[in-house]
């Protein structure tokens, strides 16, 4: 993978923070979904391509990550609440639950971009990153827009509209639709 993605991403212009300069329209961040469903579910495994393999375990597993994923478990780490359909976990193979783990993942990066899009203060820029606050050191505010900001509850809602982020009605959380 890193032999084909490296010279792709090299070939696009991209930027990819604090390890190469490029277009600054276009950032280009790793994202590595097993670092998340590792969070989530501890080292069970969640996928297998190979159909005779294929277990209610695995199944099991990747309902697991989807539940959890939107009852609000990455809103403590990663800042973020998802909304996603059921069907994400239905293929063994867990390629679109793999997509919207590293959309969380990049939402994330993204959210930190004025702050070098989450990459630790002390990485080696030879090595890379993995755009995930637990491997950068960082954590998510536990406090609600509305307290950040320093705002009422309606100029909240507006703000977060026109960011184009959700609000988790009652839970004063905020994150991005998936």
């Amino acid at each position: 993978m890193f032999y084909e993605g490296a010279a792709r991403v090299l070939r696009s212009g991209a930027t990819v923070p604090s390890l190469l300069t490029g277009d600054p329209h276009r950032i280009v961040v790793e994202a590595y979904p097993g670092v998340l469903a590792r969070q989530i579910i501890g080292r069970r495994s969640y996928k297998q391509d190979t159909r005779s393999k294929q277990t209610a375990a695995h199944a099991q597993a990747r309902r697991d990550i989807l539940v959890a994923s939107r009852n609000g478990i990455l809103s403590s780490t990663h800042g973020i609440f998802v909304e996603a359909p059921d069907s994400l976990c239905e293929d063994p193979g867990a390629d679109r639950l793999d997509a919207l783990l590293c959309a969380v993942q990049a939402a994330w990066s993204w959210r930190r971009r004025f702050d070098g899009f989450g990459a630790p203060a002390d990485g080696d820029p030879n090595e890379g990153w993995i755009a995930d606050p637990t491997l950068s050191g960082y954590t998510a505010p536990s406090h609600s827009i509305e307290g950040t900001l320093d705002v009422t509850a309606q100029a909240a809602r507006r703000i977060v509209g026109e960011l184009g982020l959700w609000e988790m009605s009652g839970r004063g959380g905020f994150g991005y639709r998936a």
